[in-house]
């Protein structure tokens, strides 16, 4: 296995942002092109770029399901364009994956092979982000995964509220690009295609709600456009031991098998 700690200078955010990488190192190619599948994975609001490293498994399920894995870390930006502060979305959707396939022409820029996923304000980062630019990833999993549209906002001089001013400003974001629901109605109109998507929460997670009201909008939509699952972990919250779960769970979903005899020293 090969741990990258990347240092790349953004031109998106005008500073140097960190970036690890994990490349499992195979006995033979993955895929038959000869390059690798991508999991960009996301990070909640109190984390950063080395959080699935420390916290999840993620190392050894590279290994395992023999995928790159990608964790940025973006600050306290909630993966959007901040109203005063960085275009946190745009770097990760847009400047990112061109660095980082760049720099490591091994890793898959296919759809098919690149899969996006994260927890907390992750999990709502890699909705907004697959939804906005369904033609780059093959399947989301978002985990805890609320809509910031569907919090009330009270501009009450708090802390909480100030971080809110920052990063949607003052106003209403419903029917915005910072509302799920709306990416979600405006892909399945405009886009050829459409990103699968996994779902998950635990039944004791304080934001529970939050999640159902996700988990309404896709199992309103007829047909079911998304593939969408949803699952329910009974009796866990807000934890890594869901969330470590759960990305096994995802990569299952989205049709990654493990296959340890691939690897070197398995």
């Amino acid at each position: 296995m090969a741990l990258i700690e990347m240092h790349m200078f953004s031109e998106t955010l005008g500073m140097e942002m960190t970036v690890n990488v994990i490349l499992p190192q195979e006995k033979r190619p993955y895929a038959g092109d000869g390059k690798m599948k991508v999991l960009w994975l996301l990070h909640g609001g109190h984390g950063d770029e080395t959080a699935w490293l420390r916290m999840s498994r993620i190392e050894r399920y590279a290994l395992e399901y023999g995928i790159a894995v990608v964790v940025p870390g973006v600050h306290h930006s909630c993966y959007t364009d901040m109203v005063h502060g960085g275009r946190f979305f745009t770097y990760v959707a847009d400047e990112l994956p061109k660095v980082v396939c760049h720099l490591l022409p091994q890793l898959s820029s296919a759809r098919k092979d690149n899969y996006i996923s994260g927890y907390s304000n992750g999990g709502y980062g890699c909705l907004r982000v697959g939804l906005a630019r369904p033609e780059q990833y093959a399947a989301i999993g978002a985990f805890s995964a609320g809509d910031k549209s569907d919090i009330a906002f009270d501009n009450d001089g708090s802390q909480r509220a100030r971080d809110r001013i920052l990063l949607f400003g003052d106003g209403s974001i419903k029917n915005t690009d910072n509302d799920l629901k709306h990416l979600g109605r405006e892909a399945l109109v405009n886009s050829a295609v459409l990103p699968r998507v996994y779902h998950a929460c635990g039944s004791l997670d304080p934001w529970l709600d939050l999640n159902e009201l996700v988990r309404d909008f896709f199992t309103s939509l007829e047909g079911n456009p998304y593939d969408y699952l949803y699952h329910e972990a009974e009796g866990l919250g807000h934890t890594w031991e869901f969330w470590d779960m759960e990305i096994v769970r995802f990569l299952e979903y989205a049709g990654l098998r493990k296959e340890p005899s691939r690897f070197i020293g398995v």
